[in-house]
């Protein structure tokens, strides 16, 4: 059932951002910046210098860490991300993605990894570190184990190699994004170290902490990062260093560049912050606007923002795989252009917008809520997609084109439908390396976006809201899991939503509803597939009145009959389209004098010829 299809990955990105000199009067004491009250359980204080010439970074970092586990720990692991891009072959990442990743390929001849170089604990004992698995994890045995509720001290100095940009990460010459970068330990639960090899189609999962960090680099260049600059020194040598802090967060992440310029709003409170590249800099208001609108709407929709500061980092054009991704407090963003790929004509209208909105949805899915994005993806993936379409409905209209193809125009959700339509079996659940890259696809954006709008659908918009807004609120700074949200939506909804969660979510149950006859007074419907959810059954009459009757769809065929009414012109199972889902809208409708009401669909071997670039624009 893996068949080759289309798949349009959308996706968005990261940061936040610092002058040269900070001159921020919000960074003063007198005016100190409210962060969110959360127990810190992995909290870094690192220092950390750029060589932009070698494209290296050689730090030191003290991690404090606190056990909220029952049990004692003995030893600890850690995640060493880029020593998946040692070479193009010998890490898990890299055999799973192949020549490349996401339509970008590893460049070889500068390659990534980190490397520990010493580490100790507070007192200065020194302990032993080995490397295992692929290399991108690490495990240290300690002398003595961490009681539950114990401090755990260590110190520890790291060199790293920064790839050419691929996989969300790296450098372009003198621009530099730093993700994922130092040595960061796993999430302790249940008794052991959630911490898995870095795959491929797998992001991120961490403990939520303080960072206290110190960056340095050359004079000239312009900083962005997680956080906000808390002060900034110029060196003897021609180096600048500045601090930045970041309280109740669950990663850091950094850009640099000579080139960056800034521009700034506020909104409910939160400064959002636009680093971009001159030669970018006709959207700024684009971006702009869209990230206060997406703020203002998230935070009425779902919670306010908790954090002082939003920063969105733009990318040059030649290093799209450092766009399109999200980190604390920062997301990437960058254009997306056709030109010269060799495929038909087209524009992406909105894709700036939209990458800029579904990273910024991500800062109270990914960042505040934090799912474990490797065990369950579909939840930050397919909850961000749902929040990006609400919004770009809502803002920028419910048929403003995402894509423009030879004529043809689609947009956001029709593009997401052409996905599932392609591979409808695919399960939501499961994790983010039980399915190939384009599967993966499908299982976390495609599907949720459309069983989750077909729930707003069906619950009403107000109660889906509710839904939202309550999981948000119970579950933030928390790693909820599946079936929490299953447990705060069939609560607030009222009623079991096993259509939902069994069908869609954990199971491969299909729909498709279809209108099999119309005689004068009756019609007939049918349910094809497992999945049953209820609709609605509109038949318009001869003398131009129209009934709507509801249908719960539980029987696999029902007649409805109108002995005492005109003669029946047509009839309509879910005529509002509300099912989104549902495998063919083309027979939903039948007339007594005309064939199969048709719904234009587009041939997903259209999509096929941008399946590469649109995946390069996906950081995910």
């Amino acid at each position: 059932m893996h068949r080759t299809i289309v798949l349009i990955t959308l996706s968005a990105f990261l940061f936040t951002a610092c002058g040269k000199q900070v001159t921020d009067p919000e960074l003063n004491a007198e005016t100190a910046p409210e962060w969110p009250v959360v127990d810190a359980v992995a909290s870094y204080d690192m220092d950390v210098t750029l060589d932009p010439e070698h494209k290296t970074l050689t730090g030191h970092e003290r991690i404090t860490y606190v056990n909220t586990g029952e049990t004692s720990i003995h030893d600890v692991i850690f995640h060493l991300y880029l020593n998946a891009f040692r070479d193009d072959h010998s890490s898990i990442f890299m055999q799973e993605a192949g020549p490349s990743h996401r339509g970008f390929s590893l460049d070889t001849d500068h390659p990534g990894w980190t490397e520990v170089t010493s580490i100790h604990l507070e007192d200065g004992t020194p302990l032993s570190f080995e490397l295992i698995e692929d290399e991108t994890l690490g495990r240290l045995e300690l002398p003595h184990p961490i009681a539950p509720g114990k401090t755990l001290i260590l110190e520890i100095d790291f060199k790293a190699q920064l790839p050419q940009v691929f996989a969300r990460t790296g450098f372009y010459e003198d621009f530099f994004m730093v993700g994922q970068w130092f040595p960061k330990l796993g999430v302790w639960q249940n008794d052991r170290w959630n911490a898995y090899p870095f795959h491929a189609n797998s992001e991120f999962f961490a403990d939520f902490g303080d960072y206290d960090v110190r960056i340095t680099v050359p004079e000239q260049y312009v900083i962005a990062a997680t956080g906000l600059p808390v002060s900034s020194t110029a060196n003897e040598d021609g180096t600048q260093t500045t601090q930045f802090e970041a309280k109740g967060v669950i990663d850091f992440a950094w850009s640099a560049s000579p080139h960056f310029k800034q521009s700034t709003r506020k909104v409910d409170g939160t400064e959002i912050v636009y680093v971009y590249l001159p030669e970018h800099e006709f959207t700024v208001e684009r971006v702009l606007y869209a990230a206060e609108t997406a703020v203002s709407h998230f935070g009425d929709w779902y919670g306010m923002y908790p954090y002082p500061r939003l920063t969105i980092v733009d990318v040059p054009d030649q290093a799209e795989g450092a766009g399109g991704m999200e980190y604390p407090m920062l997301v990437a963003a960058g254009l997306a252009d056709l030109t010269g790929l060799g495929i038909m004509k087209g524009r992406l209208d909105r894709l700036l917008e939209t990458v800029t909105v579904h990273e910024i949805a991500h800062e109270w899915w990914y960042a505040v809520v934090a799912f474990n994005e490797a065990e369950e993806p579909w939840l930050d993936e397919g909850i961000t997609d749902y929040s990006t379409v609400r919004l770009m409905d809502r803002v920028y209209g419910p048929n403003d084109t995402v894509l423009q193809l030879g004529g043809i125009e689609l947009d956001y959700l029709q593009m997401r439908r052409m996905e599932y339509l392609a591979d409808p079996l695919v399960p939501m659940y499961g994790k983010a390396w039980d399915f190939d890259q384009i599967n993966y696809g499908i299982a976390t954006y495609s599907k949720p976006v459309l069983a989750l709008s077909t729930l707003e659908n069906v619950v009403g918009e107000q109660t889906m809201l509710e839904i939202m807004s309550t999981f948000f609120e119970q579950y933030k700074f928390s790693h909820p899991t599946t079936q929490d949200f299953r447990s705060v939506a069939e609560d607030v909804a009222g009623q079991k939503l096993d259509w939902f969660f069994d069908g869609l979510v954990y199971g491969d149950d299909v729909l498709n509803y279809t209108v099999t006859s119309v005689n004068e007074h009756s019609l007939t419907v049918e349910r094809q597939g497992e999945l049953i959810i209820p609709t609605e059954v509109e038949v318009t009459f001869e003398d131009g009145t129209t009934e709507m009757t509801a249908w719960d769809g539980v029987q696999d065929e029902m007649t409805f009959d109108y002995p005492d009414r005109a003669s029946i012109r047509q009839a309509e199972v879910d005529p509002h389209q509300k099912i989104l889902v549902d495998l063919q809208w083309s027979d939903n409708g039948l007339s007594r004098r005309m064939d199969v009401m048709s719904w234009l669909a587009v041939s997903a071997r259209l999509l096929f010829q941008i399946q590469d670039f649109l995946l390069g624009q996906g950081g995910l």
